[in-house]
């Protein structure tokens, strides 16, 4: 489902571009004009298209900008390209219509009209700025680089304090966010004043003083001006409170209800908090107002392709699962769900009170609209509250990396984290619970004695340079990194806190944390109240045992060791390739990304006659979290071969789950599950079987027919044998199965 295009023809350039705070204004009347006008719909927005109607006989420029306000971009377009005709050399030209781009959503090209100024003057201000909005909208760290570039160069730059003052609040820096917004707050600008007031009431909203005396303010100069709300929405958004952020958006549209961006937001919270119909009308008004949305355009035709989605209700539970993979996945879905609300509800003391929602998409595009509107997210799964939603295993299997059931584990203890504190918990720490929590309970939890997975080796390495945030700021490395792969890094580092804190303060320390972030405290306040230790001094303690627990890693060594192996392996030296993967893994214990060293090893000690050693290899992959495909399999036939039937169950059954669509596979477990005596296991697989529409469809009802058989279900056992019969009527076993179940 890709975004919406429009199709905005343009002068020939090399390259194009984004956006800015109201209008930067030329020395010119009619430019003078054009802030009036935004003054004026600012004030009041029904006399505001007259002013902007009588400025369409003018420039160029003055008719892009008095047509982009009257919602004609296709006009604003052709403006916008004369006025680059008239004035190739001018860079607020390209800077105002880049910003025509990034208001409908082509952030490229707006980025290239914006690099395009920059190359016609490179200390160019607005540029600047507009790259810094791009940065700020995609999460960049850079956005705070460029403000703080401006305001080297223009202290008093309004624009620029207030793009720190959004970042200091994304950040939870409320005295940064003060700080920036004193100058702004007292600005001549009405737009800017408004910003500012806008920030600053969503400070207090964030602060817990609801209602916040700004929003008086603001109304007092502005009577309509949703966009006061729609700014409080923002950041209850990024801080995950969805239903305040319903509530909020809705008082934008009723302020203002030509806010189309604030009408389509609200439709995509609505879809959050699992309220579709409310959604779809709220993103109907948004589309009549501004069909150039591509956040609005795709999330409808999602909500299109959801209509023949299965819609599975139990109690405490509503799964929404695409028609052809819901037999294969509710039933494992149900359980999961099922498990970790009960195990996880336990270890952190919170039970929810809503349905959980479980949706499960086939295609990771439609999974990255549903999140966030728009194709191209590089996330696996997120959660809203109650409502969970991922990519499937259809996306993405575990030889590619993904395991959908851990995944799946790790957005419902987000929901246990989110639930339990009003959704008031810090990101960091409701991923480092959610990752602690995959390793230690979830379905590919490490059953090592150590109770200890490898972590990657980047997040040794930026252990010992000294890269790793402090705790009270480990934020950051989540909403804006500042490195390449630090978001990866800090889920990592989290998950390593939440381990650190459960082994030297007890389990009870990370639920005295979530109490302190339900009532209202930030990170370094929670982790004091808990712990009775500042956060730094939990910095240093954490530190000192990172170095102990990374101890015996040596990266150097193990990837020296690991491309050793790899060529002995490739030459067929099999003792060489043997001892180097043996080498790699003492320089870094437990590694399974990609199927790591354990996999060589177990293959070089097979080739060498040694299947023992070669079996201990891949019982260790499997526990410390394996799950690709060939060694699982040839786990479980080693296993078997050596007549460990129940080991080589639970292998089958924990690969059958990581990798639940090969339908013969779910047959064959279902068989083995029937013959060790779990029969309602057994109908799970059978019934899954069923659901992939295998040939042999005489055998598949005698299947189902002996699970209800064996589970005393003998009313549904003689339907379905029933059903063998009519398509195979000389079915021997089934025949004998009929007569047993009907026998007085």
């Amino acid at each position: 489902m890709p975004p919406l295009r429009l199709c905005l023809p343009r002068a020939p350039s090399p390259r194009r571009w984004f956006g800015a705070l109201g209008i930067m204004l030329l020395a010119t009347p009619a430019v003078a004009d054009l802030g009036s006008c935004r003054e004026l719909s600012l004030r009041d927005p029904a006399a505001a298209p007259a002013c902007y109607e009588a400025l369409l006989a003018g420039p160029a420029l003055v008719r892009a900008e008095a047509a982009w306000a009257l919602g004609d971009v296709a006009a604003a377009n052709r403006a916008f390209r004369a006025a680059v005709e008239e004035a190739p050399d001018e860079p607020h030209v390209r800077v105002r219509w880049g910003e025509l781009y990034a208001a409908v959503g082509q952030q490229a090209d707006a980025e290239a009209l914006l690099l395009e100024a920059l190359d016609l003057d490179d200390q160019h201000v607005g540029a600047r700025l507009g790259l810094a909005r791009l940065a700020l909208g995609r999460f960049d760290a850079q956005a705070g680089e460029l403000a703080r570039k401006v305001l080297a160069t223009e202290p008093r730059n309004a624009e620029a304090q207030l793009l720190l003052a959004r970042l200091a609040l994304e950040s939870s820096d409320f005295a940064g966010a003060d700080a920036q917004l004193a100058g702004p707050l007292e600005a001549e600008s009405l737009v800017v004043r408004l910003e500012a007031i806008a920030l600053a009431a969503a400070k207090d909203h964030l602060g817990g003083i609801v209602p916040s005396p700004w929003e008086g303010k603001a109304l007092d100069l502005a009577p309509q001006y949703g966009a006061l709300y729609e700014t409080v929405a923002h950041f209850y958004v990024i801080t995950r409170r969805y239903r305040e952020a319903v509530a909020a958006l809705e008082r934008a549209v009723a302020l203002d209800p030509a806010l189309w961006s604030a009408h389509g937001a609200l439709g995509i919270n609505l879809l959050r908090v699992n309220r579709f119909a409310d959604a779809r009308r709220a993103l109907a008004r948004a589309h009549r107002g501004a069909p150039h949305s591509a956040e609005v355009v795709n999330t409808l035709r999602l909500l299109d392709s959801l209509e023949g989605w299965e819609r599975l209700a139990d109690e405490g539970l509503l799964l929404r699962i695409a028609p052809e993979e819901s037999g294969a996945l509710a039933g494992y879905a149900r359980r999961l769900t099922a498990d970790a609300v009960r195990i996880l509800g336990e270890r952190y003391g919170y039970r929810p009170t809503e349905p959980v929602v479980v949706e499960l998409y086939p295609h990771h595009e439609d999974f990255a609209v549903r999140t966030s509107g728009l194709p191209g997210i590089g996330i696996l799964g997120a959660t809203f509250g109650e409502v969970v939603v991922m990519d499937g295993p259809s996306v993405r299997g575990v030889d590619d990396g993904f395991d959908w059931a851990s995944v799946l584990w790790h957005e419902l203890a987000h929901v246990i984290t989110l639930g339990a504190t009003g959704n008031r918990v810090s990101r960091w720490f409701s991923e480092g619970v959610s990752v602690f929590e995959e390793w230690q309970t979830g379905p590919a939890r490490f059953a090592l004695e150590s109770g200890r997975p490898a972590v990657p080796l980047e997040v040794v390495e930026a252990h010992r340079e000294e890269r790793l945030l402090p705790i009270a700021t480990l934020d950051e490395g989540f909403i804006r990194p500042r490195y390449r792969g630090q978001i990866a890094v800090s889920y990592v580092q989290a998950g390593l806190v939440c381990e650190f804190l459960a082994e030297t303060h007890g389990m009870e320390s990370l639920v005295g944390i979530l109490a302190a972030y339900r009532d209202g405290l930030d990170t370094a306040a929670a982790v004091e109240r808990a712990l009775d230790l500042p956060a730094e001094e939990l910095d240093a303690a954490f530190s000192a045992y990172l170095d102990e627990r990374f101890g015996p890693v040596a990266p150097d060594a193990y990837r020296e060791g690991w491309r050793q192996a790899g060529e002995a392996a490739e030459a067929q030296d099999w003792a060489a390739a043997a001892k180097a993967a043996a080498r790699a893994l003492a320089a870094n214990p437990h590694v399974v990304e990609g199927g790591g060293p354990y996999v060589l090893l177990a293959e070089a000690r097979h080739q060498l006659g040694d299947r023992e050693a070669a079996l201990a290899a891949l019982l260790t992959y499997w526990q410390a979290g394996g799950r690709r495909t060939a060694p699982m399999q040839r786990l479980a036939e080693w296993l078997d071969e050596a007549g460990r039937a129940d080991e080589s169950l639970a292998v089958r059954r924990a690969w059958t789950l990581a990798d639940p669509l090969p339908a013969e596979r779910r047959a064959a477990l279902g068989d083995r599950l029937l013959a060790a005596g779990h029969a309602d296991e057994a109908l799970t697989e059978y019934l899954a079987y069923e659901s992939r529409a295998p040939h042999d469809r005489a055998n598949v009802h005698f299947r189902i027919a002996k699970a209800y058989s064996a589970s005393g279900a003998r009313d549904a056992a003689t339907r379905r044998v029933l059903q063998a019969l009519e398509v195979a009527p000389q079915f021997e076993e089934a025949l004998e199965l009929l007569v047993e179940l009907t026998a007085p």
